[in-house]
């Protein structure tokens, strides 16, 4: 009886083609040109920029919370914003 293949076995996945199969998947996916392609990564670029904008506001509250302590406002609610709020 055979020995079952286990994908959680790292040994395995250079001997079943795991790798080889990836590389396939990668050059066979479909490419993006143009128009389409500058809306994305702008749309990527975006959202990246709005994460980075939460992350500080959430650094902020951290601040204030140790810096303040028991006078920090504990029903304040900083809002987080997303990116289409900052589209027309």
């Amino acid at each position: 009886m055979s020995k079952k293949k286990s994908y959680m076995n790292q040994s395995n996945l250079i001997n079943e083609g795991f790798f080889s199969q990836l590389k396939r998947f990668m050059k066979n996916r479909p490419k993006i040109k143009g128009k389409k392609k500058l809306s994305i990564l702008k749309s990527l670029k975006l959202a990246l920029t709005v994460s980075g904008l939460n992350k500080a506001i959430d650094d902020f509250e951290k601040a204030s919370r140790k810096h303040l302590g028991k006078d920090f406002p504990k029903d304040l609610k900083v809002p987080r914003y997303e990116p289409s709020d900052f589209i027309n």
